[in-house]
């Protein structure tokens, strides 16, 4: 299957990193490609090792598959990764371009009994008015809202939810992988945020302004250039 196990969106700004202020992740067992937003196209020499352009990422939980990840600007500096059934979450200093020593409690950053094994698909969504972190398993799905600096002492009230009640006409089962970008970080145009939901070869574009599903179609189509991860 061409889907991603996980997928980032980040923002560089505040790194010594050379690359352009905003780019996509993509991350397939033990590769990795880089997308630029910019541009909306795959960066030349990719897909290359997560060891060397993410180096103690995967040796910070050996054995386990990633599973997901997010930056949260308000949680300042970090993005978090996610394994699969794994009970804690690597942190990645974007700043200094390094794990973080030692790992984070899952519990401590999104509290939920739906996820407190580890099995899920997160999604970090910007709103603009609000920002939110949803985690996606089975036919179920749950919801934060990021309120400030602090991690959310709980989920939102009414939650965890079916996703086919709150995801109408696009989603109704978890998503293998789920990303949210800003495709017009460096123009003067409103923001065009889309949500995407990787399912094996598929995905569906969401709409973030409407809640409404764009369309679904195959990975190479709709990425051009997607590569053969190996």
């Amino acid at each position: 299957m061409q889907g991603p196990n996980a997928a980032l969106f980040v923002d560089w700004r505040q790194s010594s990193q050379s690359d352009p202020p905003y780019a996509v992740y993509f991350f397939k067992q033990r590769e990795y490609i880089r997308w630029d937003v910019d541009h909306q196209r795959l960066f030349e020499g990719y897909p290359r090792p997560i060891s060397r352009g993410w180096p103690g990422l995967l040796e910070a939980m050996p054995g386990a598959t990633l599973a997901g990840a997010i930056h949260v600007p308000r949680w300042r500096n970090r993005a978090f990764f996610f394994f699969r059934g794994q009970r804690r979450v690597v942190v990645w200093d974007i700043g200094a371009h390094s794990v973080e020593p030692g790992t984070m409690a899952l519990s401590t950053l999104l509290p939920s009994r739906l996820i407190e094994d580890g099995i899920f698909t997160p999604l970090y969504v910007d709103y603009g008015d609000a920002q939110r972190i949803y985690a996606f398993r089975g036919d179920e799905y749950t919801r934060w809202t990021i309120d400030g600096p602090g991690f959310p002492m709980a989920e939102d009230a009414g939650y965890p939810r079916k996703i086919g009640d709150g995801w109408t006409g696009g989603l109704n089962v978890a998503p293998t992988c789920a990303l949210s970008v800003n495709w017009n970080q460096a123009g003067s145009a409103p923001p065009n945020r889309k949500n995407y939901f990787f399912l094996g070869d598929l995905y569906v574009r969401w709409d973030v302004k409407s809640h409404t599903s764009n369309y679904t179609q195959d990975i190479a189509s709709g990425w051009k250039g997607w590569p053969d991860f190996e």
